[in-house]
């Protein structure tokens, strides 16, 4: 009859066990949906961190949902036992072993989902909480750089944040309460994953209301720890499935491989000591817990760690002025004596009622002076490529220059002046008193050293030294930049206004007796305001840059044209001089020679003819066959056939080459 009772409680604990985890789920699952919908779809809470509390509501829906099974499989496995106590009673299985009988698989089942199903839960656990943890990371890198998370209303915020958190941590509570039955303990998780969600909600609110009053990037640095939280625990998960493969056995396994170690020490009621001696116990198989090293640890540790506080503390009496620095001695924020300290050791009161400020007098300082380094979240910008085009500071500095008139605005200006004159006799404009101005963005790097006989001016008699120096070169710059041309301090003259700026500021430092060495002032990143009118500006220059371009091509043109050119014509003219020389000289020498033969056609005509016929025949005729035929016979025929070469070989003899004998 005992077991038959123990048998009904177990049902019932079991059937309580699957409410309880349905309940919880539900809850975990429907704070996860409005977390969701107010904080990342509607963008309600305005706060990362409230969007965060999402993970653990997720995990926790997760685990009541193992829960939920263990109580439905918990409860059919002591319903078949009562089952098989029956059979027992009635003796109605006498050939057939009652643990046997293949009717009965639920305890089987039941015992198979304890052993693998805590690995697969641990696994999804790893799953879920690595791609959240990445699907954040995206979406934060996928903002435009300098979007701010602001809530519309922070108080309204803050409070939903506080109303979920308290839903959260009074169910997480009683979960974790009636876990500590053994039949309920897979609640545990449940319950552990509800506080921690309660924890994310209540870091959400305190952040959304500092981030609304005192720091602006309270959220950024509350969202970025709660991840960096998140991934330890996934590291947990992890971490257990492979110890649990090496870790020794014992009759009795309370923990889950699921459930996380970390989480039960601040959530599981019996203080942070008694939570670590009994996760060691588990953990090694043995008690740990009652070893006289464990008890004397557990006795002293807080009494060690109180001792070790002080000690450090009392560390901070010991202070060090290191090289190329000086030290001045403080107690209880004032100075003790102005007297400044070599480098050395040296004691003080400890923190924070003594000390002694260090300053390097050999260090070169900088400071910017112009454009803000900071977007208007306060993310420090470091630019890398500088264009004038496109925004590269969180905040450009704007100067007002003056812009030299060149001829033609003068004209213009004239000419309205007298349109004007005309139209209206009491406007008077003139060209001398119409001076152009421009906008013209630039940064200062200022370079100082402090100097070490006006330290305490520069330490103490100013709240922030390097600020009030950052503050006089923009007073000196935007000065100077009135008196100055726009296109020469953007050119030539920049060497010239670095040197004019550094002595300017260093008089009016010195004027201050502010106690600083300007070393160096830079002129940098000099360009028209960003926008349409660098835009602008760069279509002027780039002209600019194409007219010299052109200019120079054109040169070069001339420079390679022109001596081809010169020595063409210095060849055709000698061409034709020799032209000229030669035709005068034929002219003349056929002019002379048609004088000397008329000369001597008039004397002989007869034998200039017969002379000019044998000189015809002679060279003009020379390749010619000739055929000689007697004039005394005209009435014989003769037949030449042209078509080959006769074998005339009287005729065909080169007579001339014979020599008589």
């Amino acid at each position: 009859m005992v077991d038959k009772q123990n048998l009904d409680r177990e049902v019932d604990n079991s059937r309580l066990l699957t409410k309880l985890s349905v309940l919880g789920g539900s809850g975990a699952l429907l704070l996860a949906i409005l977390i969701l919908i107010l904080g990342i779809s509607a963008n309600f809470a305005g706060s990362d961190t409230f969007s965060l509390a999402v993970l653990p509501y997720t995990l926790a829906a997760l685990f009541a949902f193992s829960a939920m099974i263990y109580g439905l499989m918990s409860t059919a496995a002591a319903q078949e036992e009562e089952e098989k106590l029956l059979l027992a009673n009635r003796k109605q299985s006498s050939l057939l072993s009652i643990e046997e009988d293949v009717r009965f698989t639920a305890g089987r089942s039941f015992e198979n989902y304890k052993r693998y199903a805590p690995y697969v839960l641990a696994s999804l656990g790893v799953i879920i909480l690595a791609a959240i943890v990445t699907g954040f990371y995206s979406a934060w890198n996928a903002r435009p750089e300098g979007m701010k998370i602001i809530p519309p209303d922070a108080n309204l915020s803050a409070f939903v944040a506080g109303i979920f958190m308290l839903i959260s941590i009074f169910s997480g509570a009683f979960l974790i309460g009636q876990s500590r039955t053994k039949t309920f303990r897979w609640l545990q998780p449940l319950g552990a994953w509800l506080i921690l969600g309660s924890v994310v909600l209540l870091a959400a609110g305190a952040a959304t209301l500092v981030s609304a009053r005192f720091l602006p990037q309270a959220d950024y640095y509350t969202s970025r720890t709660v991840i960096v939280i998140y991934m330890v625990l996934g590291a947990e998960f992890i971490f257990n499935l492979v110890v649990e493969f090496y870790r020794p056995r014992t009759l009795e396994e309370p923990r889950p491989v699921f459930e996380s170690r970390l989480l039960a020490l601040f959530t599981e009621p019996g203080g942070v000591m008694r939570n670590i001696a009994d996760t060691l116990d588990y953990q090694f198989g043995f008690k740990v817990s009652g070893t006289w090293i464990y008890r004397f640890l557990e006795k002293a540790l807080f009494p060690l760690l109180i001792v070790w506080a002080m000690i450090l503390w009392a560390f901070t009496c010991i202070q060090e002025v290191g090289p190329n620095e000086v030290g001045i001695r403080q107690r209880f924020g004032r100075i003790v004596s102005e007297k400044q300290l070599p480098p050395g050791v040296y004691l003080s009161l400890p923190y924070p009622f003594g000390k002694i400020a260090r300053y390097s007098c050999s260090e070169i300082h900088q400071v910017l002076a112009g454009p803000e380094m900071t977007d208007p979240g306060g993310k420090k910008i470091l630019p890398r490529i500088i264009l004038w085009t496109k925004e590269h500071y969180g905040k450009e500095a704007k100067y007002l220059v003056a812009v030299k008139p060149n001829a033609a605005f003068a004209e213009a200006v004239a000419k309205e002046t007298r349109r004007k004159a005309f139209s209206e006799e009491k406007y008077r404009l003139t060209p001398s008193n119409a001076t152009p101005v421009s906008f013209l963005g630039a940064s200062l790097p200022i370079q100082y050293r402090i100097k070490k006989e006006q330290l305490i001016n520069f330490a103490y008699q100013y709240r922030d030294a390097a600020q009030i120096l950052k503050n006089i070169g923009e007073m000196e710059v935007t000065r100077y930049f009135a008196s100055v041309d726009f296109m020469s301090v953007m050119s030539y003259a920049r060497h010239q206004a670095s040197e004019t700026l550094q002595a300017r500021i260093q008089q009016a430092v010195d004027d201050i007796e502010l106690g600083v060495e300007i070393i160096r002032v830079n002129l940098l990143d000099v360009h028209p305001p960003v926008g349409d009118v660098s835009q602008s500006f760069q279509k002027v220059i780039e002209a600019l840059e194409n007219r010299e371009t052109r200019i120079l091509e054109a040169k070069a043109y001339r420079a390679s044209t022109l001596p081809v050119i010169q020595s063409q014509k210095a060849n055709i003219l000698a061409i034709a001089q020799a032209y000229q020389y030669r035709v005068k000289t034929v002219a003349r020498a056929e002019s002379e020679r048609f004088g000397k033969q008329l000369k001597a056609f008039e004397i002989m005509p007869g034998i200039y003819k017969l002379r000019t016929y044998l000189d015809f025949l002679e060279k003009d005729t020379a390749e010619i066959r000739k055929f000689i035929v007697s004039a005394s016979m005209p009435y014989q025929i003769y037949e030449l056939n042209f078509e080959q070469k006769q074998r005339l070989d009287l005729i065909d003899a080169d007579l001339g080459n014979i020599t008589p004998k």
